[in-house]
């Protein structure tokens, strides 16, 4: 009888063999040997068990996993920042944040007079009004970053 190393590479800090009847305790990522017929019937698990001599093919594939899973993160969570950046509808004049997606039409027409945003046209009748809202938010916007 001959003896071959295997290595747990599931998602556990440790598995016990249960498919083999040996109870014997596999660390993650860690070579144990085992009988051969134990080996091959572990190693039907491609998931779970693998040879030693692929363990470095796997860790290499595990990084590169990792690292898309990391990139994917920070991707999306960009995504979700600029998001939320352009769902924002809070402007600051004069020192006083005011939340215009809390306004109705009039009250934006009158900051928008006594802003003197001469160049913005008014709302048109078929215009939404969360789009006239973002266009006088981005107005407003502008205006703050010429005056400082």
């Amino acid at each position: 009888m001959g003896m071959q190393s295997i290595v747990y590479v599931g998602p556990k800090e440790f598995k016990r063999d249960t498919v083999t009847g040996s109870r014997q305790i596999f660390p993650r990522l860690k070579p144990i040997e085992v009988k051969d017929e134990c080996a091959a019937m572990l190693l039907r698990f491609d998931n779970v068990f693998i040879e030693q001599n692929h363990l470095k093919d796997f860790l290499a594939r595990e990084a590169q996993r990792e690292e898309a899973m990391a990139e994917e993160a920070a991707k999306n969570e960009a995504l979700a920042k600029a998001e939320q950046v352009a769902m924002d509808m809070t402007v600051t004049i004069s020192g006083e944040t005011v939340d215009l997606s809390k306004m109705t039409g009039p009250k934006v027409a009158t900051l928008v007079e006594s802003l003197d945003l001469a160049d913005l046209a008014p709302k048109g009748p078929q215009e939404a009004m969360p789009d006239y809202r973002k266009r006088v938010r981005d107005a407003i916007r502008e205006m703050g970053e010429s005056t400082e």
